[in-house]
């Protein structure tokens, strides 16, 4: 396993290099980056560096999914990347986004940072109402009111978390966004609010300027989401256009006092009960979903969630969470289904322990197995159940079958988990006291590890050879020198045998006689096949000696140990770029092993220019 500094160090490398990195944050598992050009980035390379899981392109921010300890190798990426660096995500800049994947990042960039925060004050209120339903402890009690008053805090005065986080993502001052949130929750607005869902208030609005125009409702806003982040939206806006216009001298004091007087009003007026009406509206939605049908809508959320947590979007359902947990005292749609999802997965993971030969494969089985129970599948579904592929649809078919149930009996989640596993039971107990939901989580928790455990060891999989797992466990130096090894095996060999030709590049096969350039078509040069490149570099694909590289780079002749010739054309007609976009790794006449890199270039650039990039290997 590379050490934590060395993963980030091809990492950054790989992704374009410190340069490229606009922004670099982590959630879990993964390390976020939105880039400057994305076109940079070598995602096979990427995926093939060991302490990596998996690389891919979710819109258009790039994840790199390291596992439990993805942490420790952001710090190392942080020293790296330095100041372009930001826990809370950030924007791309020149390359625009599409709007999905913009609100999905704009999203995971707010709620990354907090989501220690309220992971942690929800499982302590999970623990607390669990207490109380066995009767450890009474909610009468001091010892309760002070552990009660640490959970809800973050809850109840979450619009000031929300305010920082999104002020970070929309990189304007958080100590103004805190002004606003503070006006949010000032003493005066939510004590008539209290007292008008009391019964107790003689209006329902303020008249802001005495004229009867500007009214603004009495609404409440503890534990609100929509409603500040729009409201910060609007501050970075105003603001920034403010300052404008006020001169350097007195920008301090009145571009921040203009800023509250147009910001604040306008957010208590429009933007506050505009947003509390769409988070009430999309919690009802899912809410109504659910009761019409809570088969079907557990089946699929459940059975999808693992597809789901792939892309990232996740993420996006967490203000629904929290909007349903405010509005209802309860999640029944996003917590319960991913909480079942991340149990199969580990339960699948550890059925392939059991029945796989493979040693390295039956290890990673029971470590990530294990992490997908405490509630991180990451490892686990990439690294073992997608590999094998039958343990992954078998994972989503218990998940969804067992979603299908949880829906049917209205399992809720009624605080807030940040990794949702095992150790997150104690969020299904019911504040109440009533120990129904409580006992339907260790219920569906046993069934969600067995079933998927049990359907593997009946369907089975394809297993992964020993020597497969060991070439991909072992990338860089250890599988050049098992090449180096079986290259040595055969260099005695006769001409005329056989010899083994590794492929020079990653791609798509492409029959010779569909080339464009008939030197190559007819068989001019010789035979061969052709490949359209799906990454930028050439490796070597025999051990031997560098015969022929012109300045153009373009191709690369190699006499092999056995007295065999190849030569690897890149692209056609790719002389005329006299070496423009390719850079070089070796001169004639080097000694080149297997897998050795030999060229990269930038077959985007080229393709800009018309020049084809498929490549003859002869």
């Amino acid at each position: 396993m590379a050490s934590n500094k060395e993963v980030a160090k091809q990492v950054v490398e790989k992704v374009g290099g410190a340069g490229n990195v606009n922004n670099a944050w982590h959630c879990v598992t993964r390390l976020r980056f939105n880039l400057n050009d994305k076109n940079k980035v070598q995602v096979e390379e990427i995926r093939n560096i060991n302490g990596v899981m998996g690389a891919q392109f979710s819109g258009d921010q790039f994840q790199v999914i390291i596992g439990n300890h993805v942490t420790d190798v952001f710090e190392e990426v942080e020293s790296l990347v330095g100041g372009s660096t930001n826990n809370g995500g950030g924007q791309k800049s020149g390359e625009k986004q599409g709007p999905v994947s913009l609100v999905m990042d704009f999203i995971s960039g707010i709620f990354t940072p907090i989501l220690p925060a309220l992971a942690g004050a929800g499982l302590l209120k999970g623990f607390l109402a669990l207490f109380v339903t066995v009767g450890w402890l009474s909610n009468e009690s001091d010892t309760y009111a002070i552990l009660n008053a640490i959970g809800d805090s973050v809850f109840y005065f979450l619009p000031f978390f929300l305010a920082v986080s999104t002020a970070k993502k929309m990189r304007t001052n958080e100590y103004l966004a805190l002004t606003v949130a503070g006006t949010f929750m000032y003493p005066t607005l939510i004590n008539a609010y209290n007292a008008l869902q009391a019964g107790e208030a003689q209006k329902d609005a303020f008249d802001f300027l005495g004229l009867g125009i500007i009214n603004i409702p009495v609404i409440g806003y503890a534990q609100s989401v929509i409603p500040i982040i729009l409201s910060i939206v609007l501050l970075k806006y105003v603001f920034d256009f403010v300052k404008k216009y006020i001169h350097s001298s007195i920008s301090l004091m009145f571009s921040p006092m203009i800023s509250f007087l147009i910001v604040i009003p306008i957010s208590l007026w429009l933007v506050g009960p505009l947003g509390t009406n769409i988070g009430n509206l999309v919690a009802d939605a899912f809410a109504w979903l659910f009761d019409f049908s809570g088969i079907i809508a557990g089946a699929l959320l459940a059975g999808f969630m693992p597809l789901i947590i792939m892309t990232g979007m996740h993420y996006a359902f967490t203000p629904l969470v929290v909007q349903s947990i405010s509005n209802f005292g309860y999640d029944n749609v996003v917590m319960p289904m991913m909480f079942l999802s991340n149990i199969a997965q580990g339960g699948a993971a550890l059925a392939v322990f059991v029945l796989s030969k493979n040693k390295q494969m039956k290890q990673l089985g029971l470590s990530s197995g294990i992490s997908a129970v405490i509630g991180i599948t990451e490892p686990a579904m990439y690294g073992v159940n997608m590999k094998l592929k039958k343990p992954l649809i078998l994972a989503m078919i218990s998940s969804g079958i067992l979603g299908g149930v949880a829906g049917y009996f209205g399992f809720k989640a009624f605080q807030i988990g940040g990794i949702i596993g095992v150790f997150s039971i104690p969020i299904f107990a019911d504040p109440n006291g009533d120990a129904f939901n409580i006992i339907l989580a260790i219920i569906l928790f046993a069934l969600a590890l067995i079933l998927p455990f049990i359907l593997v060891l009946i369907f089975r999989f394809k297993d992964v050879p020993a020597e497969e797992a060991a070439v991909e466990a072992t990338e860089g130096e250890a599988k050049q020198e098992e090449e180096k090894e079986d290259t040595k095996a055969r260099a005695n060999e006769p001409l005329g045998k056989e010899v083994m030709v590794k492929s020079p590049l990653s791609g798509k096969i492409v029959p010779l006689a569909e080339v464009s350039d008939p030197t190559f078509s007819q068989e001019i040069m010789g035979k061969g096949i052709a490949i359209e490149p799906d990454e930028n570099r050439v490796v070597s694909p025999i051990a031997g000696k560098v015969t022929v590289f012109p300045d153009s780079k373009h191709a690369i002749g190699i006499e092999g140990d056995n007295g065999e010739e190849v030569l690897i054309h890149i692209g056609i007609d790719t002389v005329s770029l006299k070496g423009e976009h390719f850079t070089d790794f070796i001169k004639v006449g080097d000694r080149i092993e297997v897998g050795q890199k030999l060229v990269e270039f930038d077959r985007e650039a080229i393709r800009e220019k018309d020049i084809e990039t498929v490549t003859m290997i002869i």
